[in-house]
């Protein structure tokens, strides 16, 4: 049976299980009244607990403090422990279907390098010289490069997604949003384990231990080591120089990561949790499909199939037929440490957030163009925060926070090239909450930050150096006002600022004088109205965002012909859209859920040299190979749908002794272009519906649990690209198949 074959039958059998499993309930018109139980306490605990419908509290931390999420004026996301493995999100990539308005997909040249836009804004870039728009945080501590920040989630309680600046408690470089990833825990007076296992498609094989020790009544110890390896999805087929490697495989993956944490009580008020983290990830960067155009001899670094034949007119469907694709191979190692140590002094909790974390990425060329790039980061951040808790109106969270970055990159392509960067940011933060009755509540914060930035940098063809220093400094605020409009009701309105830090232009592939050049630091005003709202006797959930958001300098990384790789700013820019999230018990055993958001972007104010940079010299459709601002002004954001949703089905029976939960996602999304002159024609991204599911089973003992999953079912071909000067596409994942066992001890 042909691979082909066996893909399309498997994803047969998977919809035929799950439409055997969900299709009795879709024609339920009522549900049954019954005793309340959330969804996932249903999914976790069995038969016995299908009794219940309504909805469970969700608590996050998003402003620092514990609170529902139902309560918060600040438009976030929380996805727990057993809802992640449900829906099937094993990485920070994963979060690209569950999140309204988010744009996730490796970045360039290595395989845990994040693309993340958030709101139309994010960081394509991922070389030292530029910050990313949304931020990641680790258990608090944020980390600094794009390269890593594509986190295999190992033994996480939650994840928050937060959408908007968020500058006043999360500080700088957080325009589009935040992502934090929060780990479990380990629990005291609590001894048991878990193994698991994961066979699939293309030689998938991953393997995971935890292990929770009470070391005593007051200490405990967490440990989880975690392995992925998996065949590469491709087949290079190049000739010429490289015509031995043909047949051989692009893209596998082999990923290596352990984290340990140790918890102590000290006494009733104050404990102390220090976690290390280790990952190794050889994983081959997503291959990418390069050719020039005039290129169709045998001889220069092709990937050709054969002379004659050029990739760059091939259709992202034929890149695997013809086995048109660049190779790379990649090394990243990150590591981390993190202690925070808790406290209470009367009304107040006091807190001490040490983080370090350290990233090391080889990267280099196998099949095509000769390139290596070598990039260390090291990164030290301190934060003290005092919380009050106050039994009146008001109450507070404030704190300082110190940051500092040291990272080097060298690199040949061509010629060889350095680039160092150091950074360093300190910060103090205020934020207050005011209830003025029992329904209304008034949210004002500020922050301050001063920022240092330093360059070194080789050039790499007359082999001067470039030393430069840059300093920033900023005030972020915030105010919000929500009331409660009934016990199921809660409105807001908000106006909040942000920035993202200044810096250089990262590449020097072009002329010298535009080598490194400096990039001024981009600001944001951004408005937002909020409704949430837990209906029909809490069992529908209803949460809609209105926003709209106001740049002043937004950063642009674009390629520009004659000057190469580069960036500069866009002197105003205005971006505005809807986020709807919807949760619905619609029975006992059924529950439905729905994320959806909208984007409208416009360029609104640009210099005539700033029109040339976004439409690359004119190359953009309707330019007529001529600069304007006012086609400049017609082009749409990169990276930015005018529309992506996600509609799901969770369903859950009783059987054998057990529960049988199913789960089916349906992800669409509008047209988009990933390359900021919407041109050229590869640089449109059109995806289909991706189809994942994932049926389980899990007796009521809860001592052992086995899946079957499929992910991308309906085995879409699409592709989004990484630069207009040559045909360069990554082309997503086909089909992917699998089963998991899991044994608990």
């Amino acid at each position: 049976m042909s691979k082909s074959i066996k893909k399309g039958y498997l994803a047969t059998v998977i919809a035929a299980v799950l439409a055997t499993s969900i299709s009795p309930v879709l024609a339920q018109v009522a549900p049954e009244e019954e005793n309340s139980v959330s969804a996932s306490s249903a999914a976790a605990k069995g038969g016995d607990a299908l009794k219940g419908k309504e909805l469970e509290k969700i608590v996050v931390t998003a402003q620092r403090r514990a609170q529902s999420i139902q309560e918060v004026p600040v438009a976030v996301t929380s996805i727990g422990a057993a809802d992640l493995e449900l829906k099937q999100v094993t990485n920070v990539l994963d979060l690209q279907y569950e999140i309204p308005n988010i744009s996730l997909a490796t970045n360039t040249g290595t395989a845990s390098g994040a693309r993340i836009f958030l709101r139309g804004v994010g960081e394509d870039e991922s070389r030292v010289s530029a910050d990313p728009a949304v931020g990641v945080y680790v258990d608090g501590v944020y980390v600094g490069r794009q390269v890593g920040a594509l986190f295999d989630l190992v033994d996480l309680e939650r994840v928050e997604v937060l959408r908007g600046p968020q500058g006043t408690l999360y500080g700088r470089n957080s325009n589009g949003g935040a992502i934090k990833l929060i780990s479990k825990s380990p629990e005291l007076n609590e001894n048991y384990g878990l193994v698991k296992a994961t066979v699939g498609s293309d030689g998938r094989l991953d393997g995971r231990f935890t292990g929770n020790l009470g070391l005593s009544d007051s200490s405990a110890i967490r440990a989880t080591v975690l392995s992925k390896s998996r065949d590469g999805f491709h087949t290079v087929n190049p000739n010429g120089d490289f015509a031995d490697q043909a047949g051989t495989e692009a893209g596998e993956k082999d990923t290596k990561a352990l984290r340990i944490a140790l918890y102590t009580e000290f006494n009733e008020d104050w404990n102390m949790n220090l976690a290390v983290d280790y990952t190794k990830d050889d994983s081959d960067p997503v291959p990418d499909s390069v050719a020039l155009a005039n290129d169709a001899d045998n001889n220069l670094f092709t990937i050709e199939p054969v002379p004659g034949v050029t990739c760059s007119a091939a259709t992202p469907a034929a890149f695997l037929s013809l086995g048109c694709f660049n190779d790379y191979r990649s090394e990243v190692e990150t590591s981390g440490l993190s202690l925070n140590v808790q406290g209470q002094i009367g009304e107040y909790d006091l807190s001490f957030l040490t983080g370090y974390r350290q990233m090391e990425d080889d990267l280099s060329s196998r099949i095509g163009f000769p390139y290596s790039q070598q990039t260390d980061q090291d990164q030290f951040s301190q934060e003290v925060t005092l919380t009050s808790n106050y039994e009146g109106a008001f109450n507070f969270v404030t704190g300082v926070y110190y940051f500092t970055e040291d990272v080097q990159m060298d690199s040949i392509f061509v010629f060889p090239s350095e680039l160092g960067v150091e950074t360093d940011a300190y910060a103090a933060f205020f934020q207050s909450t005011y209830e003025f009755n029992e329904t209304l509540t008034l949210t004002t914060g500020i922050r301050y930050t001063d920022e240092t930035k330093a360059i070194d940098a080789l050039m790499p063809v007359s082999g001067g150096n470039r030393n430069e220093e840059l300093d920033f400094s900023n005030t972020t605020y915030n105010i919000a006002l929500n009331n409660q409009f009934s016990e199921d009701v809660m409105g807001y309105v908000s106006y909040s600022t942000g920035f993202k830090s200044g810096g250089w232009s990262p590449d020097c592939f072009g002329v010298e004088t535009a080598c490194f050049l400096p990039v001024d630091e981009e600001e944001l005003d951004a408005f937002e109205i909020g409704v949430r709202s837990d209906l029909l006797d809490n069992r529908l959930r209803l949460n809609a965002t209105y926003f709209y958001n106001n740049y002043d300098n937004l950063q642009i990384a674009s390629t520009v012909p004659g000057l190469g790789f580069t960036r500069f700013n866009v002197d105003e820019t205005k971006i505005s859209g809807i986020e709807l999230e919807a949760l619905f018990e619609v029975s006992e055993s059924l529950t439905v859920n729905v994320t959806f958001g909208t984007i409208d972007g416009e360029y609104k104010e640009m210099t005539l040299a700033q029109a040339g940079g976004l439409t690359n010299s004119g190359s953009s459709p309707g330019c007529n190979g001529e600069v304007s601002i006012e086609c400049a002004k017609a082009l749409e954001l990169k990276n930015a749908p005018d529309y992506k949703g996600t509609i799901g089905f969770t369903h859950r029976m009783p059987i054998a002794q057990g529960l049988l939960t199913s789960r089916i996602d349906f992800s669409f999304e509008d047209d988009s272009y990933s390359l900021v002159a919407n041109a050229p024609a590869h640089a449109l991204t059109s995806v289909g519906t991706i189809i994942n599911a994932r049926i389980a089973y899990e007796p009521d003992s809860e001592k052992w649990a086995v899946a079957l999953w499929g992910k991308n079912l309906g085995d879409e071909v699409y592709a989004r690209a990484a630069a207009a000067g040559d045909f360069t596409q990554y082309v997503a994942d086909p089909l992917t198949w699998g089963a998991d066992f899991e044994y608990r001890f």
